[in-house]
């Protein structure tokens, strides 16, 4: 057997990246990777976290995310070992401006705010499996910054306009541009949330500051 893409152990597994419990249904074009039931394991309540909270401020503009928040994670929310999931979300529930093209004025809405934290966390793993897909290779976590879409000004299909595409349907799709010194993937869910990562030298030059 190979070994994990993030860690020195044997696989004993095949991961889906992103994990399948974004899909409302799996596409035929859907990556795996080897991995191990300790890595996997490890980050399953931060990618239900990070599902729920994409799917959330998603749900407006994507039919894939509503199918998604109605089936698996209204199901999951209420299990009763995710008390705690439930809980957090509604500490981090906020109101927000969204401008109403037809009334021509503001109207507020409900909102989540988001732990970046364990969504870094989750965002770095699912890079880190495309890197592995598409290089065969590991990527280690010095290796590799990400910026969120709120974080940067940019306009990403002309940053990555002539870059290999995988499209998994309206929730899932990445474009890498890596050579062997480094580069970068890009990554968006359900057409509206997305993240750039970039990896190797282009993360370790970027100005820290």
């Amino acid at each position: 057997m190979p070994e994990c893409y993030l860690c020195d152990a044997k696989a004993d597994t095949r991961e889906h990246v992103p994990a399948r419990g974004f899909f409302d249904l799996l596409p035929a074009n859907v990556i795996t990777v080897p991995a191990c039931k300790s890595c996997n394991s490890s980050f399953a309540k931060d990618e239900e976290y990070f599902r729920t909270v994409v799917v959330a401020q998603c749900f407006a503009t994507s039919p894939a995310a509503r199918r998604v928040w109605s089936g698996p994670i209204i199901r999951s929310l209420w299990r009763r070992g995710y008390k705690g999931l439930r809980e957090r979300l509604v500490r981090h529930l906020t109101t927000i401006d969204i401008w109403n093209e037809e009334a021509h004025h503001p109207v507020k809405l409900p909102g989540v705010v988001v732990e970046g934290g364990r969504a870094a966390r989750v965002v770095r793993k699912i890079v880190r499996g495309l890197y592995f897909a598409t290089r065969d290779q590991k990527l280690v976590d010095s290796d590799l910054i990400i910026f969120r879409d709120g974080d940067v000004r940019l306009d990403p299909q002309q940053l990555t306009r002539g870059w290999t595409e995988t499209d998994m349907g309206e929730v899932f799709r990445f474009r890498s541009h890596i050579e062997d010194y480094g580069g970068a993937i890009w990554i968006e869910f359900y057409r509206t949330q997305w993240w750039l990562a970039l990896t190797g030298q282009a993360a370790h030059n970027y100005p820290k500051s």
